[in-house]
């Protein structure tokens, strides 16, 4: 897996606070849940894997970076991205922390597909190494994380209509997407539940 070496993007903060609903508790019990089950690592600077969910045309809310999953809800542990300025690639958040490495990925998704509500992205080597028998594609080459090319090469697979709701970074992760945090949560168990059923075959 490669080496974590932090955000690769700018960020301007405009708060400390931001506003959230019930929508939040749900995405960090998802992020637990994620987390128990093996499927977001953790490592000595938090953990592989970010989830998110839209909160309009340009904001959404994301893990933040070096999070460790918590059972309780702890809004300091995620960010709201308000807006991207995609020339300097600088993201104006609020929030205490930046915001996940792969908030281009995040933000790439929801600009292109807008009935995409939440997103969970994990890392599962047994998830990829099966991909073909659970039917999901796969990206064509390796590519850095928390980068452009990562983020287009996601979106490239995704408007092929070779996956709709799951989709493989190659050498990286696995990506859902779904209309709500609940619905996303659900496509990854689906996933886990096809991969075990294939394990004991």
């Amino acid at each position: 897996m490669e080496v974590y070496t932090g955000v690769k993007f700018t960020c301007l903060t405009e708060g400390a606070t931001y506003k959230f609903d019930e929508r939040l508790a749900a995405l960090n019990s998802w992020a637990f849940i994620l987390a128990g089950l093996g499927l977001t690592p953790i490592h000595s600077a938090g953990a592989y894997g970010n989830q998110s969910y839209r909160t309009g045309k340009t904001s959404l809310i994301i893990t933040r970076s070096g999070m460790v999953p918590e059972e309780d809800l702890l809004p300091e542990n995620f960010v709201s991205i308000e807006r991207l300025d995609a020339q300097s690639l600088t993201f104006h958040t609020r929030g205490t922390a930046p915001p996940s490495s792969e908030s281009i990925l995040h933000y790439a998704i929801y600009q292109e597909f807008a009935d995409a509500g939440a997103i969970m992205h994990g890392h599962s080597a047994l998830i990829e190494r099966h991909a073909a028998e659970l039917s999901i594609p796969v990206t064509a080459c390796f590519l850095p994380y928390g980068t452009t090319e990562l983020a287009d090469s996601a979106i490239d697979l995704l408007r092929s209509g070779a996956g709709t709701d799951c989709i493989i970074l190659k050498n990286h992760g696995f990506v859902a997407l779904g209309q709500d945090i609940e619905t996303t949560g659900r496509i990854v168990l689906g996933y886990c539940e096809r991969l075990i059923g294939l394990l004991k075959q």
